[in-house]
């Protein structure tokens, strides 16, 4: 008799799809906490059993980091791997159970900061189950995983980021997005493009991003329209979240030509 594995994979911010339905729903898919040293806290998460059929839940611990072109995209690892794993702060209960035809289980997390804090950490907790089913003359094993993230940073943390390497390609203008604080950074960002007398002649947004600290992200503007001859100021305004915004001007020119240029740029 033939095995087929397939894998369900669901975690926050992202997703991957096979061909048998989730029995699974995770009611949260992030924690966030802005803490000091010394602090203490508790929490839950609410798990569900969609299906008509007992699931047998396994719960752990995993550590992410964002990758190029820190799009969202993560790659996961052992517990305690990265830097920035609080893979050693966050206790949590139970880590195995069943869950019966639709039911639900609550899972208690305690988080415990030492002394000091001074840089963002991060972790994933994952819910996997599997079990098996017949098709035809394959038996099918199904893996489903779900995750919630967590972000637990400095009550005190540092958003601190600049816009920079400003370059040309066709039809659009390129720049680097420059993590220099201690947290991760998910900028959403939005511009306009202004000519002179205060006429907005287009505007966007470009792609999320999610870059950790020290790390450098590239962002493209694209130019949905050519610009006529004259002056502009592209304006970006990245959200930072929490009320923090980057803002940045940059001094565009149009000759008789078409030909685009970057006249100068401020903070």
């Amino acid at each position: 008799m033939i095995v087929r594995i397939i894998f369900l994979f669901f975690c926050a911010l992202g997703m991957l799809n096979a061909t048998a339905q989730a029995q699974l729903f995770l009611e949260q898919a992030k924690v966030s906490l802005d803490v000091s040293g010394g602090d203490h806290r508790n929490g839950s998460l609410l798990i569900h059993n969609t299906s008509s059929a007992s699931v047998n839940i396994r719960v752990y611990w995993e550590d992410f980091k964002y990758k190029p072109p820190y799009d969202g995209t993560k790659e996961f690892l052992p517990a305690g791997t990265m830097p920035g794993s609080a893979s050693q702060w966050v206790a949590f209960s139970p880590q195995t159970f069943s869950i019966p035809a639709f039911g639900q289980q609550n899972i208690d997390y305690t988080v415990s900061i030492p002394s000091e804090i001074q840089e963002g950490h991060y972790g994933v907790l994952f819910f996997e189950s599997s079990n098996q089913a017949v098709e035809g003359k394959e038996v099918v094993s199904i893996v489903e995983r779900l995750g919630c993230l967590f972000f637990i940073e400095p009550s005190n943390k540092v958003k601190k980021a600049v816009i920079q390497d400003i370059g040309l390609k066709a039809n659009s203008i390129t720049v680097n997005f420059v993590n220099h604080g201690n947290v991760i950074l998910i900028p959403h960002t939005t511009y306009y493009i202004m000519q002179e007398g205060g006429t907005v002649n287009l505007r966007g947004e470009a792609k999320k991003l999610y870059v950790p600290p020290g790390i450098t992200a590239s962002l493209e503007i694209l130019l949905k329209e050519k610009l006529k001859q004259g002056h502009y100021t592209l304006v970006l305004n990245s959200d930072l979240e929490e009320g923090d915004v980057l803002v940045k001007e940059i001094g565009l020119a149009v000759d008789d030509s078409g030909q685009l240029t970057i006249v100068n740029s401020q903070d």
